[in-house]
């Protein structure tokens, strides 16, 4: 009984929710990695989406844009396109009618895309100091104390008692 107590505070303590599985997506940041080696390549925008979505297979949303922005063109699979691909289409879009180096504008949302997960890392680390504070309360300041004290308490029982059972 009692380790079943002790398991359900450590899993409390942890974090015991249960975790979610990870997506079978790829994340958006390979995506633009692959799409900034396609551009620095000196293949078009058409053609870098292309060898991206042949490179993941399994992005489902990566393949639908591809295949709408060669049929109908870029502007008309940035309009359809919904999800986290939208914002990297709509740029794509514009830096192509603007004329805009595109290599430049996929750096820079790899960059924003990397500062936002520092951002969430820095918080979720800001946010340990708190959580650990109930383990170290229960469980590391009692044996502190314990090893702190003890010897001066069995000194002084020894010479108050004389007797050390």
């Amino acid at each position: 009984m009692r380790a079943l107590l002790w398991l359900g505070l450590v899993l409390l303590l942890l974090g015991g929710r249960p975790r979610r599985r990870p997506s079978v997506e790829p994340p958006l940041r390979l995506v633009l990695i692959l799409l900034l080696v396609g551009l620095r390549s000196g293949q078009s925008v058409l053609s870098a989406l292309q060898s991206a979505s042949r490179a993941l297979p399994h992005h489902r949303e990566l393949s639908l844009v591809t295949r709408m922005a060669t049929v109908a063109g870029l502007g008309e699979a940035m309009d359809r396109v919904r999800g986290p691909l939208r914002p990297v289409m709509a740029q794509l879009a514009r830096g192509q009618r603007s004329g805009a180096p595109l290599a430049g504008i996929v750096a820079r949302m790899i960059e924003d895309d990397l500062a936002v997960e520092r951002a969430a890392g820095l918080a979720k680390a800001k946010k340990l100091p708190t959580r650990l504070l109930v383990p170290v309360t229960l469980l590391m300041l009692p044996g502190l104390v314990l090893l702190l004290y003890a010897p001066s308490l069995i000194a002084l029982y020894d010479e108050l008692t004389g007797v050390w059972p």
